[in-house]
């Protein structure tokens, strides 16, 4: 799907979700949006809380976050970042998606939604089991670095069965987080860790995925994954491919249109 640039992007990504949300209303089960942070969904979450404010019920969502980074411990162990640190993804889930969609609810008088699921380095295979007993994510956002194809913090060369772990971070996944988050002025202030989903949970634990690629810096992963008719570890977010209901989504800038 194609689409003139980035907010019709986010209109278009956003309309699916409300559409599966209205097609899975009866019984009142959660729904679990599987989501990216930084920039390549936020025109998505913007059009979620229009949505929200149009009196769209979106107390059913649970937010599923891809991956956070880590830092060490002084035990030696590993945690994630402070939440209130510009660059955590667990604080971007609630500042950038519940908080607004939740100010838009109050506005139109409706429930907003509450939770915000994201792995733990402790108990990384936790997250796997907790999808899994939910039913599995009901529709994937998933993103593509630019210049290494990672998804999530999955690095160039993971194993196609690989579930949630910690990861150590590339340099160009530490260099290509530097355009997604101001805080990090200087490639040593990004950590060298996070705790992601896995290659398989994307693929195992989600009924639907949607791939998003939009600017002109994106053009090559659009490429990549445009031409993929299977997983290649050398670009990780060709996974899309083997997911069960994939749709690539793009504006013309990161098609070359």
């Amino acid at each position: 799907m194609l689409f003139s640039d980035a907010d019709a992007v986010g209109d278009a990504v956003a309309a699916m979700v409300v559409d599966r949300l209205a097609a899975t209303a009866g019984g009142g089960k959660p729904f679990l949006l599987g989501c990216p942070g930084g920039r390549t969904a936020s025109s998505t979450y913007r059009a979620l809380a229009r949505h929200a404010g149009d009196g769209v019920d979106l107390s059913r969502l649970v937010i599923v976050m891809m991956d956070e980074y880590v830092v060490p411990t002084d035990d030696g162990g590993l945690r994630r970042v402070d939440p209130g640190e510009s660059f955590s993804c667990l604080g971007f889930a609630h500042r950038e998606i519940l908080e607004p969609i939740a100010a838009a609810c109050r506005a139109a008088g409706t429930t907003p939604p509450s939770e915000v699921w994201i792995p733990d380095p402790a108990d990384p295979a936790a997250y796997d089991e907790r999808i899994a007993a939910a039913g599995g994510v009901d529709l994937f956002l998933l993103a593509s670095g630019a210049s290494d194809g990672h998804i999530a913090f999955n690095q160039p060369g993971t194993p196609r069965p690989t579930r949630t772990h910690v990861a150590p971070l590339g340099l160009a996944t530490r260099r290509d987080n530097m355009e997604t988050f101001p805080a990090f002025k200087q490639l040593e202030l990004v950590p060298e860790h996070g705790v992601t989903v896995g290659v398989d949970t994307i693929a195992s634990l989600s009924h639907e995925v949607v791939m998003i690629v939009s600017g002109e810096h994106k053009r090559h992963a659009f490429h990549r994954l445009a031409s993929a008719d299977a997983y290649e570890s050398d670009w990780p977010a060709t996974v899309a491919v083997e997911c069960k209901n994939p749709t690539l989504v793009a504006d013309s800038a990161a098609a070359g249109r």
